[in-house]
């Protein structure tokens, strides 16, 4: 050979490129069971995420369940203490009782139970549920029959209430011109 001319490569053998196209299939096939095993794992991982947050899901619908049985225990303690004669104000006993309602009230808010405010506000049907109008200012909450209850942000049980309906204040208008006019 002379030094101005290069070499060539020497042809492959059949072999060796049947080797290389094998070679080439299996990484191929490498990685798309690469690919499958990564999709597995985050299928897995997520769904591990959603059994937790179907875990609490159950457990806070568990507990939503419980506090509103214990709403009527709640409203009864309230109504009595309403009604309490004037002479048992300062009963020990009634005291004692009054300490247990403050105490389990007390222990259902920690847990996230919360009055919904509801007096005074714009009627929401989603939070009110109306029992009666009367007269007063349109859409706002003149009274509450029944308190209402949320608990993690989701409505319980509405308040019960009286919403105004301008009643009223159109006959004290009325009044108001009739004054004028004399």
């Amino acid at each position: 050979m002379s030094a101005g001319k290069k070499s060539q490569p020497a042809p492959e053998l059949p072999e060796i490129a049947k080797l290389r196209a094998e070679c080439s299939v299996l990484k191929q096939e490498a990685d798309r069971l690469k690919d499958i095993a990564g999709r597995a794992q985050a299928d897995l991982q997520n769904a591990k995420e959603r059994l937790e947050r179907e875990r609490q899901d159950v457990g806070r619908f568990a507990l939503a369940g419980a506090l509103t049985k214990l709403l009527p225990t709640i409203d009864n303690f309230q109504r009595a203490f309403r009604h309490l004669p004037e002479e048992l104000k300062n009963n020990e006993w009634v005291n004692g009782v009054a300490a247990i309602e403050q105490e389990l009230v007390k222990q259902v808010t920690e847990l996230g139970l919360q009055k919904i405010n509801a007096l005074g506000q714009p009627l929401d049907p989603t939070r009110h549920e109306v029992l009666q109008t009367g007269p007063g200012e349109q859409g706002k909450v003149l009274e509450i029959f029944e308190e209402g209850y949320e608990f993690n942000g989701r409505v319980l049980r509405p308040a019960k209430v009286k919403v105004g309906s301008e009643e009223r204040q159109e006959g004290q208008k009325g009044a108001a011109a009739q004054e004028t006019a004399k």
